[in-house]
């Protein structure tokens, strides 16, 4: 409910220190300076610059609240330090805030959103520690303020960090702590990787004393749910890392964010870097699995085109596993059982669909009742009325849906449903039924929700409480009383009354009536601070008004301190079974994540298919093989332009087609169809269906790619009879890659291929010579054949599938095109058929040309590229022919001179040995020694002759 969140945001937004208003005359003067903060207190005149909103409500947007009540504007955040005791150096500070529901983090603090980061991400602290071996172990710990999630991780990586690059780029912290003598004096390999592969994100250095084993420990027993201390200790006794980075991030929260977890609480996992698919940053970026390269507001990318979630944790579920898709086979097959079933069970679809629209985001309000802020506030009074109310509305929904899957079969929904059906979870509603008035839910206007915040305790908690919450309705009904007498007195057309947290209740004029016809009446003088807003009303209030709104705001301070008390009692209550209610969010999340997929599965037209896993290779690989496979984004755009997407077969096979050489013309489609067969494993290794008739895929640890970003996603796609001149239309937008980032890219994949990785690469070596390009191409592509990993390999070079086509695994595909000669002086057609065939492209060779020849170009220069081309083909062949019979003519030669070699041994064995002298045993040692003369003569010659004919 984006009202709600707006409204709520307002509210948190706004002060309400009342008590150091002594008098009317000082409540007027405070009231003015906050309505009109420039203004130091003085009268405001008539002549107010015409804008959207009002000073304060302009202030109230752009300023942040902290816990003391002190205003912060974006700008004080940005300027304002201040010397920490964690870190010994000067650090931005962001805004001391409690995480809730629809607060985001300060945009001093935030990164910038990139193609790894989106909106629905979480503020995430990660700190980082590094052994000191020859083996790279990394510890690392992520804690989520906003959603309460603790994370440890123990990687022993590689030289090249690419493990630990991949799990930052899946929880995209705002600030990754280090120590500080990673950065001083010399910059150590880690830090420097972190920058490069992480754009925006920002490196805090700390004392390396708080990277601290017992005190991680520590934090690990005060946090950590009861029931779960035991078993996490023996998984982490031996991990010393991630325990120190532990310590480092609680300690940075609790100084820098002034906030604490209350005891017993806080979730903390495990997390090793095994069990999933390792993806690199330029793959995640270039293959636009999260964002779109060119508008990273576009849905088309394949988080965008997989997410029909309903609640925020499903959404941030399904981001996370398209990050780090899952290799565990077992895990799959239960979540493709149960994304059968949905398909399959329609009522039990739209159930599971229905029961999921009211939740909230329960991550982030669990989180704000495990906070406990150093500073409380009134603010913070307010906060935990809001959460306890949200939490009831939420609570209220879990029970549906454990109602909703009573008639599941599959193994993971039933879990599920028992996670939601807990019996804590009943008791929790009983304890806030006897707490909260059944009626109290969250309201969309200000006015009503701070009503609603006011009347949540049910009556007979608290008899001071009772007598504060009369004292407030009857002031509210003297505010009720005093406009409808100012509206009768005076007679004023279109006068109504307003209500805004800052401001409590005002009165607005409508000057846009047949009345004033946009003129500003001058009013009577009991009217004041008058302001005109979005030049069609006229704002102002009395003195009464605001008097009546003192009173509201005292009385309203009162009853928000007094249902403290008795909130926190429950809050207290509520912890002891928040771990119930934390498993049960992780069900609702993957609950949410499996109707998505459904849902993407039953509504496309052609349909989706269950894959398959093979491992039936003695390495643990298999086959891949998709019939009829279509590109999952683009399939999308075309459908909603009226195009149809072309299908294609993929198949690949370690012992025929591992290494796949596809060559083709220009946007013949040969990128996309490199990037669908990513896609594709990607989504059956998070455990979605696939748009396929057929799918049969390895289980891949590994996805790298090297990928060009010319062709944008959103570009037109034609259909296989569409003319070039159609397919044009969408060209595209960004450069090509420097041939620096191409042989970057090349060295990272040669450094961290294996036999179950998957490589995509799309024109490698382009941006060099065309004779370095080719040569550096064959290089690397004779390393990747040796490599027995799954590559799929597009190029222009094809003397690449000449060369390479008689090694063992490698096939040689091209994309269709259907090329018509120029008659009558006209143009010739080139026409895209989009449809993969085996073999390489022989038709012709000068298909560049022809592309060339179907747009605006001068016919002159067309002649004369054709003629150059022609001769340089001609000279090509003639050269080729010549060494041909060069090379036969130097293997005569060498047959010639062996022939003769061997005529001179004979005539000089015949007249040196032709008689035979004796068999004394001096003649019987000149014999051997002769023999063995002669024999390592004859090698000498067989290695000559050898290498003359291999030339």
């Amino acid at each position: 409910m984006p009202q709600a969140k707006g409204t709520w945001s307002a509210a948190r937004n706004d002060s309400f220190d009342i008590s150091s208003r002594s008098s009317s005359s000082s409540t007027i003067a405070k009231a003015k300076r906050k309505w009109y903060p420039q203004s130091s207190g003085k009268s405001r005149s008539r002549r107010v610059p015409s804008s959207s909103s009002t000073p304060n409500r302009a202030r109230s947007r752009s300023g942040s609240s902290t816990l003391d009540g002190r205003k912060t504007t974006a700008a004080d955040v940005t300027t304002e330090s201040r010397a920490s005791s964690i870190t010994g150096i000067s650090i931005s500070r962001p805004p001391s805030c409690v995480p809730s529901r629809s607060m985001t983090t300060s945009k001093a603090t935030t990164r910038p959103y990139s193609a790894l980061s989106n909106r629905q991400t979480a503020h995430t602290v990660c700190a980082i520690t590094e052994g000191r071996g020859v083996a790279a172990t990394v510890g690392l710990c992520f804690v989520s303020v906003d959603t309460g999630e603790c994370v440890l991780c123990e990687i022993v990586d590689s030289q090249t960090y690419i493990r630990t690059v991949h799990k930052l780029t899946v929880y995209d912290p705002v600030e990754i702590l280090i120590a500080n003598s990673t950065m001083q004096p010399v910059k150590s390999k880690l830090c420097s990787i972190i920058e490069d592969n992480l754009p925006g994100a920002k490196l805090v250095p700390i004392a390396r004393k708080y990277f601290n084993e017992s005190v991680g420990h520590d934090y690990i027993s005060q946090l950590l749910f009861p029931t779960d201390v035991e078993s996490t200790r023996v998984l982490i006794a031996s991990k010393f890392f991630p325990v120190c980075a532990l310590a480092a991030v609680m300690k940075y929260i609790e100084i820098n964010l002034n906030l604490t977890f209350a005891a017993h609480s806080l979730p903390i996992r495990y997390e090793g870097s095994e069990g999933s698919m390792l993806i690199d940053y330029s793959t995640v970026r270039n293959l636009e699995l999260i964002q779109n390269i060119v508008n990273s507001s576009s849905p088309h990318s394949l988080l965008g085109a997989l997410n029909r979630t309903n609640t925020p944790m499903g959404l941030r579920l399904l981001r996370s596993n398209i990050l780090q898709p899952l290799t565990d086979t077992a895990t799959l097959e239960s979540r493709l059982d149960a994304l059968e079933e949905l398909t399959q069970n329609e009522e039990l679809f739209f159930a599971c669909q229905s029961c999921l629209k009211p939740f909230q985001d329960l991550d982030r309000l669990l989180t704000t009742l495990i906070s406990i802020p150093t500073k409380p506030s009134i603010k913070f009074s307010e906060q935990r009325i809001n959460d306890i109310i949200l939490l009831k509305q939420s609570v209220s929904c879990i029970p549906a849906a454990a109602l909703a899957l009573s008639s599941c079969r599959s193994d993971l929904l039933v879990a599920i449903k028992e996670l939601c059906a807990h019996e804590s979870i009943e008791l929790l509603r009983n304890l806030i039924d006897d707490c909260i008035n059944e009626d109290c839910q969250w309201a969309k206007t200000p006015v009503e929700l701070r009503n609603q915040r006011c009347f949540a305790v049910k009556h007979g908690h608290n008899g001071l409480l009772d007598v504060a919450r009369r004292s407030y309705k009857e002031v509210t009904e003297d505010v009720m009383l005093l406009i409808a007498r100012l509206k009768e007195e005076y007679d004023l057309d279109g006068l109504e009354s307003r209500f805004e947290i800052a401001r409590g209740y005002y009165l607005r004029l409508s000057v846009s009536g047949p009345k004033y016809g946009g003129d500003i009446p001058v009013l009577p003088e009991v009217f004041i601070n008058q302001a005109v807003v979005k030049r069609h009303y006229l704002e102002f209030t009395t003195m009464d008004l605001m008097k009546l709104n003192a009173k509201l705001r005292d009385a309203l301070t009162e009853i928000m301190l007094m249902s403290e008390e008795t909130v926190e009692r429950l809050v207290e209550n509520v912890r002891v079974q928040i771990p119930a209610l934390y498993k049960a969010s992780e069900g609702i999340a993957m609950l949410d994540m499996l109707v998505s997929l459904a849902h993407l599965a039953t509504a496309s037209e052609k349909g989706y298919v269950r894959p398959r896993f093979d491992q039936s290779g003695s390495d643990g690989t298999g086959l891949l093989a998709i019939k009829n496979a279509r590109h999952p984004v683009k399939e999308v755009i075309m459908s909603k332009k009226g195009c149809r997407f072309v299908e294609n077969d993929v198949y690949a096979s370690k012992e025929s087609s591992r290494f796949q050489i596809i060559t083709g013309t220009n946007m013949s489609g040969k990128s996309t169809y490199l990037k669908q067969v990513a896609l594709l494993c990607i989504m059956a290794q998070i455990g979605s269906f696939v748009p396929a008739e057929h799918a049969t895929f390895p289980i891949f640890r590994a996805l790298h790619s090297r990928v060009s970003t010319d062709e944008v996603t959103d570009s037109l796609i034609a259909g296989p009879m569409s003319s070039i001149s159609t397919a044009s239309s969408g060209a595209n937008a960004n450069g090509a890659s420097t041939f620096a980032a191409d042989m970057r890219e090349a060295a990272f994949i040669l450094q961290n291929v294996t036999n179950h990785s998957l490589i995509i690469i799309d024109e490698m070596g382009r941006g060099s010579s065309v004779r370095d390009g080719l040569a550096i191409t064959l290089a690397i592509s004779e390393v990747l054949v040796g490599s027995n990993a799954t590559i799929f390999f597009s190029t222009h070079f094809l003397e690449v599938a000449e060369i390479l086509g008689s090694r063992v695994g490698v096939a040689s595909l091209h994309m269709r095109v259907d090329m018509e000669d120029a008659s009558d002086g006209g143009a010739g057609k080139l026409k895209m058929l989009y449809k993969i065939a085996d073999g390489r492209n022989t038709s012709n060779r000068h298909y560049g040309l022809k592309l060339a020849s179907v747009l605006p170009f001068p016919k002159v220069m067309l002649q004369r590229a054709t003629e150059i081309a022609g001769g340089l083909t001609a000279a090509g062949a003639a050269a080729r022919q010549k060494g041909e019979q060069t090379s036969i003519a130097r293997k005569r030669k060498a047959v010639q001179e062996v022939l003769v070699s061997l005529r001179s041994l004979y005539e000089f064995c015949e007249s040196k040995f032709g008689e035979d002298d004796g068999d004394d045993e001096q003649d019987a040692k000149a014999k051997a020694h002769n023999d063995k003369m002669i024999a390592n003569w004859l090698a000498r010659l067989q290695e000559e002759f050898v290498n003359k004919m291999s030339l």
